[in-house]
């Protein structure tokens, strides 16, 4: 069926239906450009493709037209793109010193590659099929320096003041539709460029662009209006026949089972899968899975894992675990990762799996992890409204029409408001997808109310009955309405039905937990309780150190004690660990 629909698409092409609509072929490199912002010798075997179009009427000041452009070139490993951009003035957010990066100099790179390109949708839409690239300029970017994205792909800057050369590698493993499906280079591909400009005598954002001039609004948000590439020479490779799975059983508690898969034809040419898991039908498993089929145990019963072919073949296959022995945790249940904040980067300190925006330097400071707790720093206080201070984890995995229970620990420095909220994209309209009866929430999934000075455990309730096919989960504090600094922690959102398995579960428990044990340098304690006084003493008795913890998380640097037995005391309970 997809193959049919690309033939399809290029009888429309041909047939000149779109004949408004900018198009270009990519030709095949004969050599791999090196990314470093100059045009080297292969860039002269393909076209120029002008960058003129004003967006919305505005007229950026990007010399005469087809004096800034983009060329692009192709291999099996990806996409290679240079622009050059004729300015009168270079202008960058950083040249100015503040201001948000998308308002000043720098070029904006747009990709759509799903089979139906006209979707009103673009990259603003996780995991939509759409994708942007748009790297901030930086003073240290400005010599070619070549940087390194963590999805590979590269990117050079190359200024000669006030003109400048941009040049980027996409792999193509980092472009993929919505279904998760690598591009398929034999298709039509949705693409677009917009230069962003501006001027210090102008200090407003003026935008030019190859195809996409606003009609239908900015590409971030729909590119229907983008053009379309087709790159020469390409290929249909080998798809998958058939795809065979071989289940198993796990027996210890969060053991883990490699699914093993065998690939038929043996020369395919993706061979890679798309893993998922789900609880089978009448059954109460409940299991995660990685994205080598590595399935890790949480609850006992039996799950069905499918891996399917991400070569656009469509193929999947399916086999069954049989789980046992299972001792559950809230943790496990939790559909909020990282919600006790364990986990951060050690060099900026940013909490793993949670994102944030925050609107400029008016609006505050990155969020950051302070002894197991998320600290976000609001400095500007809007007149009505409250994004432009946000704090979010997205792709929540949260599922339809059943209640969750949500719950987290806050305080601030001062008496405030905060709000938060479960909120779809912008291709969806931020639709608050689920419903409320608290008090404190607008009837939708939105609450607004207040918080003290002290460490308080806030309980809410909702259900998401507003989900859609492209719906993307994101809960999200919100907290631009007052200035001041707002503590985080113990983040949950779990389900009222596993929600019932908690008080079994505490009961079981230790009063608090430390870990890891034995430890080397970093001893977490986390409590059941916030602002409890926590000590640490040696086998001797003699205590090492005490902290009032204010959430309910705290990290010990133990790194200079001694090897040996250690105890961990708070109220009445105490727990033993060995360094």
């Amino acid at each position: 069926m997809r193959r049919l629909f690309t033939l399809f698409l290029g009888i429309l092409m041909v047939s000149g239906v779109f004949a408004q609509r900018p198009e270009a072929v990519i030709k095949k490199a004969t050599a791999k450009p090196v990314i470093d912002g100059v045009f080297d010798d292969v860039w002269a075997i393909t076209d120029s493709n002008s960058i003129e179009k004003p967006y919305t009427g505005t007229v950026p000041t990007l010399g005469e037209p087809g004096e800034t452009y983009w060329k692009a070139l192709w291999d099996e490993d990806g996409f290679y793109l240079i622009v050059n951009v004729t300015d009168n003035e270079y202008f960058p957010n950083y040249v100015k010193g503040s201001g948000n990066p998308w308002d000043y100099d720098k070029p904006e790179i747009y990709f759509d590659v799903n089979y139906v390109l006209e979707d009103a949708q673009g990259p603003s839409s996780a995991s939509s099929g759409h994708h942007q690239m748009a790297p901030d300029m930086t003073l240290a970017k400005e010599e070619g320096v070549l940087t390194t994205e963590s999805n590979g792909r590269q990117h050079a800057f190359k200024v000669d003041k006030p003109n400048y050369v941009a040049e980027y590698f996409v792999p193509w493993s980092s472009l993929t539709d919505r279904e998760g499906i690598e591009v398929d280079k034999t298709n039509v591909v949705g693409f677009d460029i917009t230069i962003n400009d501006s001027d210090p005598e102008n200090d407003t954002r003026r935008r030019s662009v190859w195809a996409n001039d606003g009609t239908v609004g900015e590409s971030w948000v729909n590119m229907d209006d983008s053009g379309w590439i087709t790159f020469e020479g390409a290929e249909s490779g080998t798809y998958i026949e058939k795809i065979t799975l071989e289940g198993g059983s796990i027996t210890e508690d969060n053991g883990t089972f490699q699914v093993v898969a065998t690939i038929l034809p043996e020369n395919a040419s993706n061979k890679n899968l798309k893993w998922t898991v789900a609880t089978k039908e009448g059954s109460t498993g409940r299991a995660s899975i990685s994205s080598t089929g590595l399935v890790t145990a949480i609850m006992d019963g039996v799950v069905v894992v499918t891996g399917a072919g991400m070569d656009g073949s469509y193929e999947d296959a399916t086999c069954e675990i049989v789980i046992s022995g299972q001792k559950i945790t809230v943790d496990e249940i939790n559909i909020v990762k990282n919600g006790k904040f364990d986990l951060f980067d050690e060099v900026t300190f940013a909490p793993t799996s949670w994102g944030n925006w925050v609107d400029g330097e008016t609006y505050g400071t990155v969020p950051v992890v302070t002894d197991g707790v998320a600290v976000l720093n609001s400095t500007g206080a809007h007149a009505s409204e409250n994004w432009h201070y946000q704090f979010n984890q997205t792709n929540l995995a949260g599922m339809p029409d059943i209640p969750y229970i949500v719950s987290f620990v806050a305080w601030a420095d001062n008496d405030r408001n905060i709000t938060f909220d479960f909120e779809d994209t912008s291709g969806n309209n931020y639709n608050r997808y689920g419903v409320s009866s608290d008090p404190e929430s607008n009837g939708r999934s939105e609450w607004t109310f207040p918080i003290t000075t002290d460490p308080t455990k806030y309980t809410f309730h909702v259900t998401f009955d507003q989900m859609v096919e492209t719906t993307v989960q994101k809960i999200q504090f919100m907290l631009s309405q007052a200035t001041g600094t707002v503590y985080l922690d113990s983040v949950s959102v779990v389900s009222e039905a596993d929600m019932g398995l908690v008080p079994v579960l505490q009961n079981k428990a230790e009063t608090f937990q430390v870990y890891p044990n034995p430890v080397d340098t970093k001893l977490h304690v986390t409590l059941t309780s916030a602002g409890e006084k926590v000590a640490i003493f040696n086998s001797l008795g003699v205590k090492m150190e005490e902290v009032v913890v204010p959430g309910t998380h705290h990290v010990f640097d133990v790194s200079r004690y001694s090897k040996g037995l250690y105890f961990v005391k708070s109220k009445d309970t105490v727990v033993k660990f060995v360094k």
